[in-house]
């Protein structure tokens, strides 16, 4: 009796050092998790190789300064986010310099980073329905800079400037899908339409990314789907950088209506881009929040990555 006690003593024991060196193990391998670089497709599925921040509605005029620089007027009606100053005669350092006019735009921007001045632009929009047309304010625009499934991304240069005509989906606040076409009613009273700018630049022929071309479109590709899941640059347009999604938000009447534009039909949804970022800090915004992923214990995602309020 007295050595069945001891062999079942010893059995548990055992048991006991089995389950503790399993433990141990799995600690170990979670460890080594982390601290392994991730593959490309990791980082291509990630939503954390990002950083966004919230740029809210500045001001409308009939301006472009990209497409119609120094033409006063000569545009469709735009909607502007971030830098309050925009305009037909606004330049790389007219929107690095402006500091606003009061004490509430002490910063010159509408971004809660203000580093960041650039200029982001879309039509202004409107519902028509049974009670007529009716010119749509935009809320809240937020403004992520990802990844996009490229191993290695650079910032925007200094000066960029951006006008995507494509890659534009639409659809309410919460939907779980989205449409190159706006719904025609939103029950919850928000519509939110998101435009992905293109990721990749030509260089010229000392190797320098282009910040514009003639027509203001061809320096600029997006970046092609691989098989592995990733995304890679074209041989056309070797610069690849963080890849940008505006999403704006309006506030809609519940009832059945249309979207229109001041550029025509809900089709010719676009935006615009002009880069006036400090430059450092978008820099180290791109290495901390993007290229650093993956993120850890030993090597957190920065608190500054999320700047949505």
């Amino acid at each position: 009796m007295e050595a069945s006690s001891q062999r079942t003593r010893q059995g548990r024991l055992a048991l006991v050092l089995i389950i503790g060196v399993a433990s141990v193990a799995a600690c170990v391998a979670a460890f080594m998790w982390w601290k392994a670089p991730a593959a490309s497709a990791q980082v291509a599925a990630s939503p954390e190789a990002v950083f966004v921040t919230r740029c809210n509605y500045s001001h409308t005029n009939s301006d472009d300064p990209i497409v119609h620089a120094g033409k006063p007027g000569a545009a469709h009606s735009h909607d502007f986010f971030a830098n309050r100053s925009t305009d037909h005669a606004s330049t790389y350092e007219s929107l690095r310099a402006y500091t606003g006019t009061t004490s509430a735009t002490r910063s010159g921007t509408t971004c809660v980073n203000a580093a960041d001045k650039s200029a982001y632009w879309i039509p202004t929009t409107s519902w028509k329905d049974k009670n007529g047309t009716r010119t749509l304010k935009p809320g809240r625009a937020h403004f992520y800079y990802r990844s996009g499934g490229k191993d290695e991304v650079q910032p925007p240069p200094a000066e960029l400037k951006v006008v995507p005509n494509t890659h534009v989906t639409w659809r309410c606040a919460q939907a779980t899908s989205a449409s190159s076409s706006p719904p025609t009613r939103c029950s919850n009273g928000t519509l939110v339409v998101l435009i992905r700018f293109p990721d990749c630049i030509a260089e010229d022929s000392n190797g320098q990314p282009l910040i514009d071309s003639a027509d203001h479109r061809s320096h600029m590709a997006y970046a092609v789907s691989q098989s592995d899941g990733t995304r890679r640059c074209p041989d056309t347009h070797t610069y690849p950088v963080a890849t940008l999604l505006m999403e704006v938000k309006f506030r809609v009447p519940t009832t059945t209506g249309t979207v229109t534009l001041s550029s025509g039909a809900a089709s010719t949804m676009h935006a615009d881009f002009f880069n006036a970022w400090d430059q450092d800090e978008l820099t180290a915004l791109v290495d901390s929040c993007i290229n650093a992923y993956p993120f850890s214990p030993e090597n957190p995602k920065p608190a500054k990555c999320e700047q949505r309020e």
